[in-house]
């Protein structure tokens, strides 16, 4: 699906850059704005993830060994 999505976006970004017209321009900034938005959300969500796994890991090694 993203995939088809930088397809669409690259193809308004060639058709606007050859004939551009306000309604083109607008389509493609509500586009971008969009992808943008939702990357950003991705982006920091997979931060958060990550952070959440690096420090339950680092609570996992600093729990105290057990009777073995």
């Amino acid at each position: 699906m993203a995939l088809g999505l930088e397809f669409q976006l690259a193809g308004d970004v060639l058709r606007t850059a050859i004939a551009p017209s306000f309604t083109e321009i607008g389509q493609l900034a509500a586009i971008r704005t969009a992808l943008n938005y939702f990357l950003s959300r991705e982006i920091a969500n997979e931060r958060a993830e990550i952070e959440r796994e690096r420090r339950k890991e680092a609570d996992g090694s600093r729990a105290p060994a057990g009777p073995a």
